[in-house]
């Protein structure tokens, strides 16, 4: 999460305007494969943030260092959690990431998601 927008203002910002999002740097994974992201706004000191995150088929471990609750706007993957189960998310749903969860994701069709975030 960098440059992170506070502003007071009413604004739209669309996902399809993806001509601006930043290329994600060193992501993770087994290709490595593709991505972007754009941060859309911040509160609290930075503890409350949202964006869009957009990355192509692959597969990585992860493990969150906050909570997170993502709505997937495109795609297909799963999620493989580390007890075992297997999450499969596509367009419509909503991903929640508890802090300390882990698992690994496997993207089988690019994966567009607006994201929320708690880190405090």
């Amino acid at each position: 999460m960098s440059d992170v927008v506070r502003d007071a203002a009413i604004r739209v910002v669309r996902s399809a305007e993806r001509d601006t999002w930043r290329p994600l740097v060193d992501p993770p994974g087994e290709i490595p494969s593709g991505g972007r992201e754009a941060d859309v706004f911040s509160a609290g000191g930075g503890a409350v943030s949202t964006g869009f995150w957009e990355r192509d088929p692959d597969t990585w471990s992860f493990e969150r260092p906050y909570d997170e609750v993502a709505l997937i706007l495109e795609g297909d993957a799963d999620i493989v959690t580390d007890d075992g189960r297997t999450l499969t998310v596509g367009t419509g749903d909503v991903l929640v990431t508890p802090k300390g969860s882990a698992g690994t994701w496997v993207i089988r069709k690019r994966i567009v998601k607006f994201w929320v975030i708690y880190d405090a």
